[in-house]
């Protein structure tokens, strides 16, 4: 009888593009992260919310392999990926911003795209031209105008679309958004919620970290609440304005 590799990974029969189980993350006697379990589904958008610090940039991190959990374990599409570096994760199509806008400055908006597109094709099986790919994209967020400009000389909440134009240049099944609609404005943002669910009709799954509750409660069709490092609830949008938990924590009954 053959060896059983206790260490091998886990292959697990599941719907889900996104599982985390048991998640906890601890930097020396604090607990960023505990026991999270958190599923997305293909075609939806998921929300996470929670005050700030509540640990949800920690949560994507460990998603994408930037940040080593103390315990528990990540699946993507079944397949367990827990023991995996970053860019071996982004290759089963995971792709993020950053709550800490990260773009090539120096750049234009289309330069920017086009090298997420030529790195893509640079290791997949996708030979659409880059070019294409970038001025596709570009047209799908809504950047022509601002297509040859330099993303340091833009506003803070478009630069943030060109990082998310960036992310869809990798062509994503999973894509992480960290706060992306921040520094839009109504009419922005209104564009920005309807590219996302355009982007789940497409069959991506987004995961969505977001303080404009109007616009998480808009697009999510299901919403889990982080408040210090725990999942105090999750639900429906409608279930989790009612939640009184949730109204302590973080909605306020104004906002409810």
């Amino acid at each position: 009888m053959p060896a059983v590799d206790l260490e091998a990974p886990e292959q697990r029969t599941s719907d889900a593009v996104l599982e985390i189980i048991d998640v906890s993350v601890r930097f020396g006697g604090i607990n960023a992260v505990s026991d999270v379990n958190l599923t997305v589904m293909p075609g939806e958008i998921t929300g996470l919310i929670g005050p700030n610090g509540a640990g949800k940039t920690t949560t994507f991190n460990v998603i994408t392999g930037l940040q080593e959990p103390t315990n528990g374990r990540v699946f993507i599409g079944g397949r367990e990926v827990s023991h995996l570096p970053p860019y071996r994760r982004a290759r089963l199509g995971i792709a993020r911003t950053f709550q800490r806008l990260e773009v090539f400055g120096s750049l234009t908006v289309f330069e920017n795209i086009l090298a997420a597109a030529e790195f893509h094709k640079s290791w997949s099986e996708d030979q659409t031209p880059p070019r294409r790919v970038a001025a596709e994209i570009i047209d799908r967020v809504g950047l022509q105008r601002v297509g040859n400009a330099r993303v340091d000389a833009l506003p803070t909440g478009i630069a943030r679309l060109v990082e998310l134009g960036r992310a869809l240049a990798t062509r994503p099944r999973l894509l992480l958004l960290d706060e992306v609609g921040s520094g839009l404005n109504q009419d922005e943002t209104d564009a920005l919620g309807d590219l996302m669910l355009d982007l789940v009709r497409d069959g991506t799954a987004i995961l969505l970290v977001e303080h404009d509750v109007e616009l998480v409660m808009r697009v999510c069709t299901r919403i889990y609440v982080l408040d210090f490092g725990r999942i105090i609830a999750q639900g429906t949008p409608a279930e989790i304005q009612k939640d009184p938990a949730v109204q302590a924590a973080y909605l306020g009954s104004d906002e409810v």
